[in-house]
């Protein structure tokens, strides 16, 4: 009896394993043009071209690494899950602030739950030198190609 329910576990496993597998592999990698400099937590990121593929894909909380076509700059950032309605485009959004930009969210075309990036300390360290609120910030989007 024993032997069953080990081979029926270790079954499950692989039937588990595999269908994590196929959900990474269906994940989108997301292409962007972002026009500026950028900062991604407290990481900043140059000008250029992105990729922005979601490494870990949980209920709740995603893993996100944007990495440059070039190959120059790489980064990666924990996400959490918010909702909103589907648009027909992948976008990226950023909190604007004089000449700095951070991430803020990111949306898969089609999918009415997006990735919203936390507040990073360089975040909250300029809105406080430039005297701004936790509301008064333009939002920048750019679409994905």
């Amino acid at each position: 009896m024993k032997k069953y329910i080990y081979i029926a576990s270790l079954v499950l496993v692989a039937l588990v394993a595999v269908s994590t597998q196929a959900q990474l592999r269906s994940r989108p990698q997301l292409r962007f043009h972002v026009p500026f400099a950028f900062n991604v937590g407290n990481n900043l990121l140059a000008a250029g071209e992105y990729q922005v593929t979601i490494v870990t894909p949980s209920s709740g909380h995603s893993l996100l690494r944007i990495t440059s076509l070039d190959g120059k700059s790489a980064t990666m950032i924990r996400t959490i899950d918010i909702e909103g309605r589907a648009l027909p485009e992948a976008k990226l959004a950023f909190r604007h602030y004089a000449d700095r930009y951070f991430l803020a969210q990111v949306w898969m075309a089609g999918e009415s739950t997006g990735l919203a990036a936390p507040t990073s300390k360089t975040e909250k360290v300029l809105r406080q030198q430039l005297g701004m609120t936790n509301k008064n910030f333009d939002i920048v989007a750019i679409n994905g190609f």
